[in-house]
């Protein structure tokens, strides 16, 4: 961590290397500790320290880009003028109207002290304890814990100034056997909320309860989705339709869905880049404030984040998604509205179905309608008579997201808060979904 005033220095110092008509500083410093495990021991510890600089340089309606993660001053002045160089030959974009001038983003207060001192030696005990639960059931258990900080600020000749330093925690634990395996996840930006030890008895808990898995044949299904699934289809969600970006070039599952009933009113989706039971980034790579979003609202589709290219094409605000330094507006900080169903109470009013932990391998089939394909893995159990009966072995799936999500007749009341590499985070409920396709066994 470098903190606010060096972050400052370091982006007034760029902008006073430019010479062209408008430019933009963004700075991201990341402190990473990571300590990694397998085979119920700890085989790896990393402490990882970066900055990247990255440079907008406009000369009329001409933008050149140039990213550098050396600091110093002499490093400063070479992305710049790279910056400017790359401007030059550009071919002007008539969409391009300039650098936003936004206003003053709010301040969240995402730094936890005990989240950025943590030591390796506390995340040794942590790991410590969860592989001796393992091993004492005959499994191994892999995963990592990490802890780290975060910094974000920007800078520009347009008024643009904002500054945000967040900490974050994440433990993941894949536990197996010889012929099943059982996974969780936690994450927070503040140590405290996470609970290895209950993580590692719920990865645990798969693991056992999996064992000797079953062959199902392929066909729809009824599914009960732990938050982690959800998680993958608010991500693919996202990634294949929520920017202003790819509605208005025509790939959006959006693009047919904007204003009309396309999924279940039991689903309320929005992005909040604020909201303090997320992990918030209160403004985006162009310094503008991020502003609540709402996708989807009881089953109707709203509309996408803008950053402030897709927004001057429409003649509106952006909405401050501009997620990165490069590519289209994201929905990075997503949630869903809860229900009022613990897990227990969806499985148990389910007669027949498919209890899922998650998705794994995810890719897209077609933008329209959001239509993925993938496999379950790590803990996949048939529901009987509102019981889990037994493990099956391993399905694929081609599913459109859109209309699985018309299909939700059961929200869960806890949600849980999943960080994601990239710094995608969302805070999601289990599902029940009517009618989910699985097209084939994994071996």
């Amino acid at each position: 961590m470098i903190g606010q005033s060096q972050c400052q220095a370091v982006l007034q110092k760029a902008l006073s290397h430019a010479h062209v008509d408008q430019a933009e500083a963004y700075l991201t410093v990341q402190n990473l500790e990571l300590t990694r495990f397998a085979g119920n021991i700890i085989h790896q510890n990393v402490s990882h320290t970066n900055a990247q600089l990255h440079i907008r340089a406009v000369v009329g309606r001409r933008q050149g880009r140039a990213t550098t993660n050396d600091i110093t001053g002499e490093g400063i002045q070479r992305a710049v003028e790279q910056a400017q160089e790359n401007a030059l030959l550009m071919p002007e974009d008539p969409h391009f109207n300039g650098l936003p001038s936004p206003g003053t983003p709010p301040k969240v207060h995402v730094y936890d002290e005990d989240t950025g001192a943590c030591s390796p030696e506390s995340r040794a005990r942590v790991v410590a304890a969860a592989c001796r639960q393992a091993e004492a059931q005959g499994l191994e258990a892999s995963g990592f814990y990490r802890t780290g900080i975060q910094e974000t600020a920007v800078l520009s000749t347009q008024g643009a100034q904002g500054y945000h330093a967040a900490t974050f925690a994440g433990f993941l634990m894949t536990v197996m056997s010889d012929t099943s395996a059982g996974w969780s996840k936690g994450g927070s930006w503040r140590i405290s909320d996470i609970d290895p030890q209950a993580l590692a008895e719920e990865a645990i808990g798969k693991a056992l309860n999996g064992r000797d898995p079953r062959t199902i044949e392929p066909g729809e299904y009824t599914v009960v989705l732990d938050p982690y699934a959800v998680d993958d289809m608010l991500g693919s969600l996202s990634l294949y339709g929520m920017g202003a970006q790819s509605v208005q070039e025509g790939r959006s599952w959006m693009n047919a869905s904007m204003g009309r009933q396309a999924m279940s009113p039991l689903v309320s989706i929005w992005d909040d880049g604020a909201a303090l039971d997320g992990w918030p980034v209160p403004f985006d790579a162009e310094g503008v404030p991020r502003q609540r979003t709402d996708i989807v609202k009881d089953g109707v589709v709203g509309s996408p984040v803008h950053n402030s290219y897709t927004a001057g094409k429409e003649g509106r605000e952006s909405t401050g998604h501009q997620a990165g330094f490069t590519g289209g507006p994201m929905a990075t900080n997503l949630f869903m509205r809860p229900g009022h169903s613990s897990m227990d109470e969806i499985i148990g009013s389910t007669l027949s179905g498919l209890y899922i932990t998650r998705f794994h391998y995810t890719r897209l089939v077609h933008n329209r309608d959001c239509v993925m394909t993938g496999m379950t893995r790590d803990g996949t159990f048939m529901i009987e008579d509102g019981q889990l009966s037994y493990p099956v072995k391993n399905l694929r799936f081609t599913q459109s997201y859109v209309e699985a999500m018309a299909g939700v007749d059961a929200v869960g009341s806890q949600r849980k808060l999943v960080l994601n590499e990239g710094g995608f985070a969302t805070m999601v409920p289990a599902l029940r979904i009517q009618g989910f396709k699985f097209t084939g066994v994994t071996v």
